[in-house]
């Protein structure tokens, strides 16, 4: 094990109890509490140089925590939710047009793509990830960024 590792890896059993506590006070449900705390250690895994020389690494990892909170509830609140029976669900499901029919035309192919893996083969951000070979959270990102777009394009017709 290299000194990064085993750096992180002390870390990791010193502090995740403590992350998880404070994650519970800002998430909904304890899948999203475990998603953030893994996020906040891919995030010091990949900056393992600079948290090893920080002065306070407990601090850093709770302010990476909070960042990464804030940047969840921010992504949750433009997220549209319809509650619909399950009799007008499967309506929709079966009368639906693909996904990539109803996709504005200005839209890269590859945007076009990554939309229709997310919203209609409803992959996970980590499986598209994987598909791209890139991280899970540069996936949400590209996505949320992708949406954006899509609803300004189709706003504008």
């Amino acid at each position: 094990m290299t000194e990064r590792q085993k750096f992180i890896r002390q870390l990791y059993d010193s502090e995740r109890e403590f992350l998880m506590r404070m994650a519970r006070l800002v998430s909904k449900s304890e899948t999203d509490t475990e998603d953030l705390v893994h996020e906040v250690f891919a995030c010091a895994l990949s900056k393992c140089d600079e948290l090893m020389v920080h002065p306070n690494p407990r601090a850093w990892l709770t302010a990476t925590l909070k960042n990464y909170a804030k940047n969840n509830c921010r992504r949750l609140e433009n997220v549209l939710t319809v509650p619909l029976n399950e009799y007008n669900a499967q309506l929709l499901v079966e009368e639906a047009e693909p996904l990539s029919h109803l996709l504005p035309s200005t839209l890269s192919q590859s945007d076009r793509e990554l939309l229709v893996w997310r919203l209609e083969e409803k992959l996970t951000y980590r499986e598209i990830s994987e598909r791209l070979g890139i991280s899970e959270s540069a996936c949400r990102v590209r996505v949320c960024r992708i949406l954006k777009r899509c609803r300004k394009l189709m706003k504008e017709k």
